[in-house]
């Protein structure tokens, strides 16, 4: 049974309690929230020097998030566009999860990954500009450490695709942007183009 709620309470002061690391994995869900939704937001964000006084940002993140799950709370249709990097971020968060020989990547930093190869795929596939591209890579490198990734680790990452719990009929569905603030769902992706993602995020 979904009950949409009452209302939606945030206690901001609690963040003062973050390291500087979990300020930045959340930090990647509000970029999200850019790229899928508003541009302006977006440049709002890139302009941020320091994770602090977001409150402002916070509130715009809410809300267009809420907007989102009111039009769609079953997901059938606009509420998938909040998927945006997460299906080959938890891929890439699974894989390091599952490896002890890895450093576990926090949840924000595994979809920072993924919002640069999922960008990439958007650039083959949906018209995402080179410049819009290099601007959302860049972005993410300023504000995430580069993770290293070996062939192995990318073969083992795409393995785990096929467990995303978004797939359909065997099909591996992804979100991807045709400009920031414009999202495509349900667009399917050739698996050759996986490897060039990893390639361009390597570069």
């Amino acid at each position: 049974v979904i009950n949409q709620p009452v209302m939606v309470l945030v206690a901001t002061g609690f963040l003062q309690t973050l390291d500087e690391r979990q300020m930045r994995s959340g930090f990647a869900e509000m970029l999200k929230h850019g790229l899928i939704q508003s541009k302006t937001y977006w440049e709002e964000l890139k302009a941020l020097h320091k994770l602090e006084n977001l409150d402002g940002h916070i509130y715009k993140s809410v809300t267009i998030k809420n907007q989102v799950v009111i039009e769609d709370p079953t997901e059938q249709h606009l509420r998938k566009i909040l998927n945006f990097g997460h299906t080959l971020g938890h891929a890439v968060e699974s894989y390091f999860l599952e490896n002890p020989d890895k450093e576990t990547l926090l949840h924000g930093e595994a979809i920072a990954v993924g919002m640069i190869l999922e960008a990439y795929l958007s650039y083959a596939l949906t018209n995402l500009s080179q410049k819009e591209l290099a601007a959302i890579k860049t972005t993410f490198l300023n504000t995430y450490p580069k993770v290293d990734f070996s062939a192995n680790d990318i073969s083992a990452i795409l393995s785990l695709l096929k467990f995303d719990k978004k797939n359909s009929h065997g099909n591996i569905n992804f979100v991807l942007l045709e400009a920031i603030g414009h999202p495509v769902i349900d667009v399917k992706v050739p698996h050759e183009l996986f490897y060039e993602a990893f390639a361009y995020y390597k570069e």
